[in-house]
């Protein structure tokens, strides 16, 4: 028997494959996935559920790799404020919207405050889940990484 397409499984195994596609730089794809499991759980489970959320900064990390900075920072700046209210600003997945729209900030060239907010992304990790934490770890790469090329 099959779940369809709207059953949780069946999404988290969507979003699996979308999280993937991002990771392999198959952006096109993987936005697709991302924005079909985004719909479905805004209408299954509301705009800010946990899950909905996740499958927007999944799908916004996608439109920024295929180079759309601009929409990118718009939806992962309402993805981030979305998490931050709803979890807390130093909730992991808060943490994860604020590293994204760094990356995204950073790409559409606007350095500093992309610095800055990878800067307070490092600290809060550092501070929640510890300076040794791999997310932490993550973090100061990307840090590091700004800093240099800014530099």
């Amino acid at each position: 028997k099959t779940l369809g397409e709207d059953h949780p499984h069946t999404l988290r195994s969507l979003g699996n494959i979308a999280f993937k596609l991002n990771h392999q730089e198959r952006y096109s794809q993987a936005e697709v996935l991302f924005r079909n499991c985004w719909e479905v759980r805004k209408k299954t489970l509301g705009e800010d559920h946990p899950d909905t959320l996740k499958a927007l900064n999944g799908m916004a990390v996608a439109v920024d790799g295929q180079g759309n900075h601009d929409k990118a920072v718009e939806l992962l700046q309402g993805c981030w404020e979305a998490r931050k209210e709803k979890l807390g600003e130093m909730h992991p997945d808060s943490l994860v919207s604020q590293d994204a729209l760094a990356n995204a900030l950073k790409n559409q060239g606007n350095c500093t405050k992309a610095e800055k907010l990878q800067r307070d992304c490092y600290e809060i990790s550092k501070k929640t889940l510890g300076i040794n934490h791999p997310e932490t770890l993550k973090y100061k790469k990307h840090l590091d990484i700004m800093i240099t090329n800014t530099n």
